[in-house]
């Protein structure tokens, strides 16, 4: 009785493990569409404010989907709780975005001193979106003036 007793213990807690490890990951799901949908407004917004229709950056459509995919998971008391719920030091991740947003921006630098188009928004990626409208977008327009400015003033 002891040993069927011990057995149905340990069956239970593997169990509250595996429920455990299911939260967390939901956790973490919840937390990277949020991210990701954080992402997408920041590019649209910033499509908006260049006066170029986000409805042309396909990518975007991913922050849509993302933003409707919560509705579809169940949503426990512990998964409310993890809200912070972070995986592990994220920074060298961090850092190879930043690298490879600058060199998508610099690409793209080069293609529109050349007259072509910098980018193609039917068909870039996120990453890309977010290089553009950060090397193009409002605040680079008026860092570009500037030193425009400073070169005839030279």
């Amino acid at each position: 009785m002891a040993r069927d007793f011990e057995r149905r213990l340990a069956r239970a807690e593997t169990a509250a493990h595996a429920l455990g490890g299911v939260d967390a990951q939901a956790g973490r799901r919840r937390c990277s569409l949020r991210a990701l949908v954080a992402v997408c407004d920041i590019v649209r917004e910033r499509l908006v404010a260049m006066r170029i229709d986000p409805e042309l950056a396909v990518a975007l459509r991913r922050g849509e989907e993302a933003a409707a995919e919560p509705a579809g998971m169940p949503d426990t008391r512990e998964l409310r709780a993890s809200k912070a719920v972070t995986g592990p030091n994220s920074s060298g991740a961090r850092d190879r975005v930043y690298t490879e947003m600058a060199r998508i921006a610099d690409r793209m630098t080069e293609r529109f001193s050349r007259g072509e188009e910098p980018i193609n928004l039917g068909n870039a990626s996120l990453v890309e979106l977010l290089a553009f409208v950060s090397a193009f977008g409002p605040i680079a327009q008026v860092d570009l003036a500037i030193d425009e400015m400073r070169r005839d003033d030279g």
